[in-house]
């Protein structure tokens, strides 16, 4: 005769945080040596299960930038910007990938200025980095 194992519903409302790591992982693997198609399907379905955040939210970025899904990464792109409190490093990532898309797109003007921001911003990170006193 079979017995039922009692459920612990606690445990079950969302999978371990390790799990959503490995996908992060696997998602990483897809966007540096596969596909970007199938980066963004892991993330979206992080997203789906765990909750949209700022690592999640890069990860699109550069997925979509490199895609030329330019309407997506816009988006993104102010929802971050608005919402995170960005170090400098985050925030030129995302104008290194929204200039890149935006050049993708033949929009020059746009991948100017964004390009442009980028530059003031890696220029504020190398000067930060030379005021540190060294060990």
């Amino acid at each position: 005769m079979m017995t039922e194992t009692p459920v612990q519903h606690n445990k079950i409302e969302r999978p371990h945080r390790e799990y959503r790591q490995w996908l992060l992982m696997q998602a990483q693997l897809q966007q540096d040596y596969a596909s970007n198609e199938k980066a963004v399907s892991l993330i979206n379905l992080v997203e789906s299960v765990y909750g949209a955040d700022l690592e999640t939210g890069l990860m699109l970025c550069r997925a979509w930038a490199d895609l030329g899904e330019l309407t997506l990464l816009e988006q993104r792109v102010e929802r971050l910007l608005a919402d995170n409190q960005l170090n400098c490093e985050q925030r030129a990532a995302i104008y290194y990938c929204l200039s890149f898309s935006r050049f993708q797109a033949d929009d020059l003007i746009g991948a100017r200025r964004a390009h442009q921001l980028y530059l003031s911003l890696a220029s504020n990170i190398n000067q930060e980095s030379d005021e540190k006193p060294s060990a």
